[in-house]
């Protein structure tokens, strides 16, 4: 069986959401609220009557003291990473997955009036929790918003901080979510999270098994992999520090109930899984993309970036072998962020092949992409340009596009294999007319 990144979405709703509703149900207890393992507790409640290795002692003595219970009993992560990201005076923080909100609190504490705090989550229970917590505490400088974490709903290059307490293991697509926090970090701002790494291979029942220990749904990153996603995603300076180890003997009772043998598999499970700081910071100064004409070499590349937009590659390899210049990419240093072509039919051209990769979305880029290809078209003479779109209906109008019936279009046209296999008929038709220009 499959599990879908929509599925990994419901079931983190789901638990989380039931975590939240016991703190603010005070005659439920809130005790089995949490990651680990089964009758341990948030906050490091003794298990089998020793401390819980995963949340125990995540906050030094006193940290805490000022605000509410509810905050603390909410705080289902595997770190601090409020003390891993050094906040600073007047600085704006966006804490991932904020949960009863203990991280973006403290947070708001730290960059004091001048700064504020966000919080995001996608759980309504969480949200409301959060915002009963920060009233209660009496602090001002915060504000919790609904959504998730693939999405961030703040604007690019707002934020000085991200932090993340645990969370980024639960998403289901994580090169996304390193996307996002790399787009919404200012110029030289600082990415300092505590989650869960897996290091080096693990066979696939132990790891489940592992996971739903550590991480109660989780999904984590081997380390190498993190570093290599937030590397493609543009960051530099990146580090992973491992804070706790998680030993076979720590969770041998919830791996025997879940059938693993582990007395078998202790070189498999122990300190393979561990909690651990993930430290990275985005460029100080913002690159340019530098744009060229494709060869025949980039084939991969492209490939691979139509492939992550969920755009079609038929016909690829044909365009780049007849002529290879009829693809417009775009580079950040040695990266290729995106790609646009023309595939010339006669007097008449397809615009096809429009992707940009996730860290340069909502900058530009695409537009420029576009506006170049018409300027290129124009120049060849070609009276009219056509695409074909499942999603972006409503973008390409401001380029002058419109809509057109799949039968007013040219047979040079037709015949290509975007229009006769690569698109679904569905697919909407538009057409812009370069005679007059």
């Amino acid at each position: 069986m499959t599990t879908t990144s929509q599925d990994v979405t419901t079931l983190v709703r789901a638990k989380y959401g039931e975590a939240a509703r016991r703190v603010l149900d005070v005659s439920e207890p809130a005790a089995d609220a949490c990651c680990g393992p089964v009758n341990s507790c948030c906050g490091g409640a003794a298990f089998n009557g020793t401390v819980d290795p995963i949340t125990a002692n995540l906050y030094v003595n006193g940290e805490t003291e000022e605000l509410p219970n509810a905050a603390v009993l909410a705080s289902l992560g595997c770190g601090n990473p409020t003390a891993l990201a050094e906040l600073r005076e007047g600085e704006v923080v966006l804490d991932l997955g904020s949960g009863g909100g203990i991280d973006v609190l403290l947070s708001a504490r730290r960059v004091g009036p001048t700064g504020k705090a966000y919080g995001l989550d996608m759980t309504d229970d969480m949200l409301t929790l959060a915002r009963r917590n920060a009233a209660e505490a009496g602090v001002t400088n915060v504000e919790f918003l609904r959504g998730r974490i693939e999405e961030i709903p703040l604007p690019s290059d707002s934020v000085d901080v991200i932090i993340s307490n645990c969370v980024i293991n639960l998403s289901g697509d994580k090169r996304r979510v390193l996307a996002e926090a790399y787009r919404v970090l200012k110029p030289g701002g600082r990415f300092a999270v505590s989650d869960v790494v897996v290091r080096g291979d693990v066979p696939v029942d132990v790891r489940r098994s592992m996971e739903l220990w550590v991480g109660c749904v989780a999904g984590a990153l081997e380390e190498q992999e993190f570093r290599t996603l937030l590397a493609e995603s543009g960051f530099r300076d990146i580090d992973i520090e491992p804070t706790r180890l998680y030993k076979s003997e720590d969770a041998r009772v919830f791996l025997q109930e879940s059938g693993v043998d582990v007395s078998a598999n202790l070189d498999a499970i122990d300190g393979k899984f561990m909690a651990a700081f993930v430290r990275a910071t985005k460029p100080a100064q913002a690159t340019r993309p530098t744009f060229r004409a494709a060869t025949a070499n980039d084939r991969d590349g492209i490939e691979a970036l139509l492939e992550r937009n969920g755009l079609p590659v038929a016909g690829v390899a044909e365009m780049l072998a007849q002529d290879p210049t009829q693809f417009l990419l775009a580079h950040d240093g040695d990266r290729l962020v995106a790609t646009a072509a023309m595939e010339a039919c006669g007097e008449h051209a397809l615009l096809r092949s429009v992707a940009v990769a996730d860290t340069w979305r909502k900058r530009g880029l695409g537009s420029a992409l576009v506006e170049h290809v018409v300027a290129e078209a124009m120049a060849r003479g070609i009276d009219g340009l056509y695409l074909l779109t499942m999603t972006a209906e409503h973008y390409f109008p401001r380029f002058g596009f419109a809509r057109v019936a799949r039968t007013a279009v040219p047979a040079s046209v037709a015949q290509t294999v975007e229009f006769t296999s690569a698109c679904p008929a569905s697919a909407v038709t538009m057409h812009k007319s370069l005679r007059s220009m």
